[in-house]
């Protein structure tokens, strides 16, 4: 009987499956590398955000690997947020057993993740915030279901320095392949934000089941009509140098991100995000 090779599935498999859940999800996100645990711009990097713009809902594009893109839309609301992401590749070769001149077919592959998140406690000097996330995933005729949570902590040290505590990941998951390994994560972040030059900056240290450790730099420059984010992220395997903005008019902003990596192979993964604010 023909079947996927073993090396594919597997790969495609962990890279999506698994590793989706830490891929940056909006735009500005992606400009940061996700970095900012002891500033976060969303929950994505920190669930204990606190927004002080008001309520928003968020629409982004994102497009990582060739062939492979998904979108993301959350609400946040008081102390409340809810978000959908899925991303997506529809044209993976289907081989056999032994090599041919030709694949027999093609495949898609699909994840989704259902999320909510709820702050604890908001005060001016800390914020405690709690994520429970719901992820399902597709190759072929293999599925792989979860549920996980995020917890994060926010603390205010004095009018420059913040310091930021995540556990991401933290949960169960089921999948008819062999069973990943979890992809939590556990870090600690510090900020230091100069209010009357507009200028913070950001490092994250890292601790992943599956990436071992990361070090983060990022740096976000507020201007009267845009906002510049950068950052700098070294991992074991790779490493990244990512850049983006936010431009906003009234209740609208418009954001976009992207990011350059050592391993050309993978890419360079763009998003755009546009925010509405009610």
């Amino acid at each position: 009987m023909k079947i996927l090779l073993f090396i594919l599935t597997m790969s495609i498999n962990w890279a999506i499956g698994i590793q989706a859940l830490n891929l940056p999800i909006t735009a500005k996100s992606l400009a940061l590398s996700n970095t900012g645990m002891a500033a976060p711009l969303n929950t994505s990097m920190n669930s204990s955000y606190k927004q002080l713009d008001g309520n928003k809902v968020s629409f982004s594009s994102n497009y990582w690997f060739e062939g492979l893109s998904g979108k993301t839309i959350f609400n946040q609301f008081g102390k409340h947020e809810i978000s959908l992401s899925s991303f997506s590749i529809d044209d993976l070769e289907l081989w056999g057993e032994t090599p041919d001149s030709e694949p027999m077919g093609e495949f898609g592959l699909q994840f989704s993740c259902l999320s909510y998140r709820y702050l604890f406690n908001q005060k001016a000097n800390q914020n405690i915030g709690v994520k429970i996330k719901g992820i399902y995933s597709k190759l072929y005729t293999h599925s792989m279901y979860g549920l996980l949570f995020d917890a994060g902590v926010n603390q205010k040290i004095n009018n420059y320095f913040n310091i930021g505590l995540t556990a991401k990941n933290i949960g169960y998951i089921n999948s008819d392949l062999i069973t990943p390994t979890l992809p939590s994560e556990y870090g600690v972040g510090i900020s230091f934000n100069h209010k009357q030059i507009g200028l913070t900056l950001l490092t994250d240290f890292i601790y992943s089941q599956i990436n071992d450790q990361a070090f983060k730099l990022g740096l976000i420059k507020n201007t009267r009509f845009i906002n510049i984010y950068g950052s700098f992220a070294k991992f074991k395997t790779n490493q990244y140098l990512s850049t983006g903005f936010q431009m906003k008019y009234k209740n609208i902003s418009f954001s976009y991100g992207i990011l350059f990596q050592d391993i050309n192979l993978l890419g360079i993964p763009q998003s755009f995000q546009l925010t509405l604010y009610y």
